[in-house]
């Protein structure tokens, strides 16, 4: 009896081992969008440390949240991002407030010289939200702008709403593109604007 149980066991395993129906991997999804910013001809502010953003826990991860109820948050099976979204918005963030040549240097949490700003920002929403209709991108980000003394100079939420065009993953990817370029553009004037 105990032979025709291993018998039937090992048939099982073999079989999915060996069938024919394969698992296609998960897509995965990059945010690299970047805005045109206003841009200076002569550096005007000091260094600018920009820590790497931090994220709430429902958006710490590489899956792709949505949401079909209100209070009710969900992640795509098949979908992910290729990093985790704080992770992809890093370099975005430092490489656009580069590009205002406003700044004698932007440098990251590497750097170990004098600074005279820190820039400090935390992911709380990134999702596909179907009750909406039009569906909507959701991306809200909290920054806080402090000098290197510690005093915060400025806080600003900045909640970006982009309508998504289908009701899929792809298209929520293009929206969520949008969203950050749109985010990444008010961050840095809200930088620029708190700093002159």
């Amino acid at each position: 009896m105990k032979s025709f149980i291993f018998i039937i066991f090992l048939s099982v395993i073999l079989t999915g081992c060996f069938s024919p129906v394969k698992m296609t991997p998960p897509k995965t999804y990059l945010l690299t969008d970047m805005p045109a910013v206003k841009t200076y001809k002569h550096k005007r502010g000091g260094t600018l440390l920009v820590v790497p953003p931090e994220a709430s826990a429902a958006f710490y991860t590489k899956e792709m949240a949505y949401s079909l109820k209100t209070y009710q948050l969900s992640y795509f099976a098949r979908n992910r991002w290729a990093e985790t979204p704080s992770q992809m918005l890093y370099p975005l963030i430092i490489q656009t407030l580069q590009n205002t040549h406003y700044f004698h240097a932007v440098v990251t949490s590497t750097y170990l010289g004098h600074y005279n700003y820190l820039l400090k920002t935390q992911l709380l929403d990134l999702q596909q939200d179907f009750t909406h209709h039009p569906i909507l991108y959701h991306l809200v980000l909290r920054a806080q702008l402090s000098n290197a003394g510690g005093r915060v100079i400025a806080v600003k939420q900045f909640d970006i709403a982009v309508p998504v065009r289908q009701a899929n993953p792809y298209a929520g990817v293009i929206a969520a593109n949008r969203a950050t370029e749109i985010m990444l553009r008010k961050l840095a004037y809200f930088c620029l604007k708190n700093l002159k």
